[in-house]
C-alpha cells in the first residue's frame, strides 16, 4: 500500500483521539480558585493580611457586587483595576461571564446566612 492510501484510514483513526484530547472546559469554582481566592480568598472575603491596604478585596462588601452590578463585574474581570491585573487575555467570555456569576453567588450566599 502506498502512503496517499494509508493517509486517510491513518486520519480517520487518529482525529477521534485528538478530538478526546480537547481542554476540558474549567468550572467557575475552579477558575475562581486559579485566579482569584489568593488575594480574594476562598469565600471572597478577601485575605485578611491585605485588608487594610486593599479593602476592595472583600467581595462581600464590594458596592458594585451586593447592588449585583454584572457589567461593573465584568469589567473589573476582564479590565483589572487598581493593583488587580486584567484577565481578558487568559479568560474568554464565557469563563468571565461564569465568574461574575461566581461572584455574584458568593454576595447571595452570604445573605442566606
Amino acid at each position: 500500500m502506498s502512503l496517499p492510501a494509508i493517509l486517510p484510514a491513518l486520519l480517520l483513526g487518529v482525529l477521534p483521539l485528538l478530538a478526546g484530547c480537547a481542554r476540558k472546559q474549567p468550572t467557575a469554582p475552579e477558575l475562581y480558585e486559579l485566579y482569584c481566592a489568593r488575594c480574594h480568598g476562598e469565600g471572597g472575603r478577601g485575605d485578611a493580611r491585605s485588608l487594610n491596604l486593599y479593602p476592595n478585596l472583600d467581595l462581600l462588601r464590594s458596592q458594585m457586587v451586593r447592588q449585583g452590578d454584572r457589567g461593573i463585574v465584568r469589567r473589573r474581570i476582564a479590565e483589572g483595576y487598581g493593583p488587580m491585573p486584567g484577565f481578558s487575555h487568559r479568560l474568554s467570555g464565557e469563563e468571565i461571564e461564569g465568574l461574575v456569576d461566581f461572584t455574584l453567588q458568593l454576595q447571595a450566599e452570604k445573605a442566606g446566612e
